[in-house]
């Protein structure tokens, strides 16, 4: 008689690390061989792929949660996850949090779930930081500032850490909100708008994940996370000039941003690593320690080869490469292209200039902001390194002397000082209804969604109704499947337009060489398509005729 095999329970980090390998081709026998598991339970955490990804992905940073076997919750699951939520939120902020702080607050979250019967007890303190990873608590004190003690600390640490990556494989990502359709208070569009009885001011607002490498040589494609899934603006978009996602309220969350590292960052940091010759060099990458990021533990790849760093909450102000700067020049360069689109589109009539700006869809929100990222310069960004390297600022003005010098043209100038706020407002003041902005509006304006972290910060109230229901998004925004499919422009169409547009750019001075293929390749792509499209119609009309 066969020997019974021995029960193996594994841990969470093992289901990650099997998950990471069927991903990578592994076959499922072997990895049974290889943990001592039955098929059947490597199929079945290979079908709890998303629910565990979901579960592990919430954990607090520095916790030791994954070697835990099972993802048994809380009693009381919705007052354990309003409670954990407060905290990270308060971790994120660098407030200090002690035990007696966290029992207290558990107790007013308690009821105002209706746990009129919850005793915030010394065990209970302790399950609940067992079943997150909160290893300890802070003392409580004063809200930890933005300091420079800490700051020049932590730029030791990082000094010692970057010695063993090459400075084109160090990277910062940084999340951020964008008010995309917004104008100053002082138009006529927003003039109206806020005059209209019983409208509420429109505020539509997306997230953007901004990501470059410390040399400036490399911006990742956006990510940019709206509410919908399915906006009408892209019905039949096949491809977009940002990687797109959707959550209920365009916040950044766990698994969004993990999505984003396995799918996106990951991939083109390879394909970086391929133009450049140096194909499996160690990669890091820095963020802030906002409470949708999760652990480095979970986000290490490929043995190693990925690693992820965390500022301290305190210092993320002083030192985090993409707000410094890099952040607030995109936001200028994006609200410049929202002025020329009605620039261009609303002639010289105010109603024609109110119409346009309504029908400015998610769809220009993503070409606007794509284009105002690629407008932010490798100047910009290698300036945005040096208070995390530490360079001394006698040494950065010789520093951007010199990268000024090199640069051929004014293609790598820094454009941030060109898009002065008197410079922006003489643009507005073209707009037929934008005549009396000021300096002070424009500032306004550009300032509307610079404290928006791109995650959300809620309130008690708040996070009690964010446990109890999930938000569902307005049937308006979605497109259904049930909306007749625009076939939209034709191979040939297409063709005529591409080939007129690049007739037309062949003379004009601005337009480079790279410019000129790019479009003579899209004309090609669709004289493609049409020669195709028209031997397809012969042989169905040979066919009809038989």
């Amino acid at each position: 008689m066969a020997s019974k095999r021995k029960r193996v329970v594994l841990s969470l980090a093992d289901k990650l690390k099997i998950i990471e390998q069927l991903d990578k081709g592994v076959t499922g026998k072997k990895l049974s061989e290889i943990y001592g598991v039955g098929q059947a339970t490597i199929c079945d955490i290979k079908n709890s792929k998303s629910t565990l990804l979901n579960f592990v992905s919430v954990l607090e940073n520095e916790d030791g949660s994954s070697s835990r076997k099972t993802m048994k919750t809380a009693t009381n699951k919705n007052l354990e996850d309003a409670v954990f939520k407060w905290f990270l939120q308060q971790r994120s902020m660098g407030n200090p949090i002690s035990g007696p702080i966290l029992c207290e607050k558990a107790k007013i979250l308690a009821e105002k779930l209706g746990y009129s019967s919850f005793k915030a007890s010394n065990g209970w303190l302790r399950n609940f930081k067992f079943r997150h990873g909160v290893r300890e608590l802070d003392l409580a004190g004063e809200k930890l500032s933005a300091d420079s003690a800490a700051a020049e600390n932590f730029i030791e640490k990082f000094k010692t850490a970057a010695e063993s990556y090459d400075p084109e494989f160090v990277y910062n990502a940084d999340e951020t909100g964008l008010v995309w359709k917004a104008l100053p208070k002082t138009t006529l569009a927003s003039k109206r708008e806020s005059s209209a009885p019983g409208h509420k001011v429109s505020k539509e607002r997306v997230t953007v994940l901004n990501c470059a490498n410390s040399t400036g040589n490399h911006k990742l494609p956006l990510l940019l996370i709206g509410q919908s899934k399915n906006p009408r603006a892209f019905k039949n978009v096949k491809k977009l000039p940002l990687f797109y996602k959707s959550q209920p309220k365009a916040w950044m969350t766990a698994a969004l941003f993990t999505e984003w590292y396995d799918e996106v960052f990951i991939p083109e940091v390879k394909k970086h690593q391929k133009s450049v010759g140096k194909e499996g060099s160690k990669v890091l990458l820095i963020v802030d320690n906002a409470p949708t990021h999760p652990t480095a533990e979970l986000l290490e790849r490929e043995k190693g080869q990925f690693k992820t760093t965390f500022l301290p909450p305190n210092v993320t102000s002083l030192l985090q490469p993409m707000d410094q700067s890099v952040i607030e020049t995109m936001k200028r360069h994006y609200r410049r292209q929202l002025l020329r689109k009605l620039l261009i589109e609303g002639a010289e009539d105010e109603e024609l200039v109110l119409a346009n700006h309504s029908k400015i869809n998610l769809k220009d929100c993503c070409y606007m902001v794509a284009e105002a990222w690629s407008l932010v310069t490798a100047v910009t960004l290698r300036r945005a390194w040096n208070k995390l390297k530490g360079l001394p600022s006698e040494k950065n003005k010789k520093k951007e002397s010199e990268e000024n010098e090199k640069q051929e043209n004014g293609e790598d100038e820094d454009d941030e000082d060109a898009l002065s706020l008197e410079e922006i407002r003489k643009m507005i003041v073209k707009i037929p209804g934008c005549t009396e902005v000021s300096a002070e509006d424009v500032g306004e304006w550009m300032a509307c969604d610079t404290s928006d972290p791109g995650f959300q910060i809620l309130n008690d109230d708040e996070i009690v109704e964010s446990v109890r229901e999930d938000v569902e998004v307005e049937v308006g925004e979605e497109l259904s499947a049930d909306v007749e499919v625009d076939a939209g422009p034709s191979a040939s169409e297409a063709f005529a337009g591409l080939e007129t547009a690049l007739k037309w750019m062949e003379r004009q001075p601005e337009c480079d060489h790279l410019q000129l293929l790019t479009v003579k390749r899209m004309r090609d792509l669709a004289a493609r398509k049409r020669m195709k499209n028209a031997k397809q119609l012969t042989l169905t009309e040979m066919f009809k005729k038989q």
